[in-house]
């Protein structure tokens, strides 16, 4: 087995989960590249590691981004 330690290891989870979801966006949106699926590899190992839901972790990413668009209120 792969121990190797990525730098998604050690981000908080908010970053995590802002990172899943736009690669999960672009995936969705038919912009693909490997990297973007190693990428996504990554990060599902972690969030399993974190004991996390992909759905969870694309839910807070998504509110997340909702969030910065909004802008200060």
């Amino acid at each position: 087995m792969n121990h190797e330690i990525s730098l998604y290891d050690k981000l908080p989870l908010e970053m995590l989960a802002g990172f899943y979801y736009h690669i999960k966006v672009n995936i969705d949106n038919g912009i693909l590249s490997s990297t973007m699926y190693h990428e996504i590899r990554l990060i599902e190992r972690i969030a399993l590691k974190r004991n996390i839901s992909l759905k969870k972790l694309y839910k807070q990413g998504s509110s997340i981004v909702e969030t910065e668009r909004a802008g200060p209120k």
